[in-house]
């Protein structure tokens, strides 16, 4: 019996071993840069004012992507940069925000609050995040008007980074 067990455990620990060892082709330490040079998911949310945003029907122009929320502190300190690029940049770039996991009111209200103009949309599944492979928020995607990811962004952003960014996007029309 003893044997029996014995056996049974090293033949355990052998399959332990193996499996920790033997490369499963699953993708290892995943980030927003995967997913550049891919096109933008084709991506309803809805806005926070009302209506939806499709990311495929912003086609045309080229778009910054902000992933973000709003208990999240470089989140808070990069939204007045981004509101400042709209602003600036409004001719020639669409920025876009979508809180991931939050109640539409809350986001509703911290764009009411702090004054945001551009398009503010929340995707409660955090579905647009796992599609783009975040690793963390904020996340920024510069998108051309084509739809294709040109640079991706994890972490906050200072505006003139956003804007040096922006300006590399739109110079590849």
């Amino acid at each position: 019996m003893i044997r029996w067990l014995a056996g049974g455990l090293v033949v355990a620990g052998l399959i332990v071993l193996v499996a920790a060892l033997y490369p499963n082709g699953a993708p290892q330490n995943r980030g927003p840069a995967d997913v550049i040079g891919m096109n933008a998911p084709s991506f309803v949310v809805p806005l926070v004012g009302g209506g939806t945003i499709d990311l495929h029907s912003l086609r045309g122009k080229p778009v910054l992507l902000n992933v973000w929320a709003t208990w999240c502190g470089p989140c808070r300190r990069e939204m007045p940069a981004l509101e400042r690029l709209s602003r600036e940049e409004r001719d020639r770039l669409t920025v876009v925000a979508v809180d991931q996991g939050e109640d539409p009111s809350i986001a509703k209200a911290y764009a009411r609050r702090f004054g945001v103009t551009f398009p503010v949309a929340v995707d409660a599944n955090q579905r647009l995040g796992t599609v783009l492979h975040l690793a963390g928020l904020p996340s920024s995607f510069f998108i051309d008007k084509n739809g294709v990811i040109r640079d991706a962004v994890d972490g906050e952003m200072t505006f003139d980074a956003m804007l040096s960014r922006a300006n590399a996007l739109t110079a590849a029309l």
